[in-house]
């Protein structure tokens, strides 16, 4: 048996559409630890850098990777 995986694509669908729909003020993803069989790279990376390219500017929360606010940044 293959195990279930996560339809990314249809995960990038779902977050064009709240996009466009609504107005998110943050957003945050967590790439979890899986990896592509087709390409050894991790699962989640290309959407996340997708996201952040076609949303950061739209958000008003952002991760900060130092200081006394900072949150985990990939």
């Amino acid at each position: 048996d293959t195990p279930w995986r996560v339809p990314r694509e249809q995960v990038d669908g779902v977050v064009d559409r709240v996009f466009a729909e609504y107005r998110p003020v943050a957003f945050f993803a967590d790439p979890g630890s899986g990896f592509d069989e087709s390409d050894g790279e991790r699962d989640w990376d290309g959407y996340i850098d997708a996201w952040a390219q076609r949303y950061g500017r739209r958000l008003k929360l952002k991760a900060v990777s130092g200081g006394a606010n900072r949150h985990a940044v990939m």
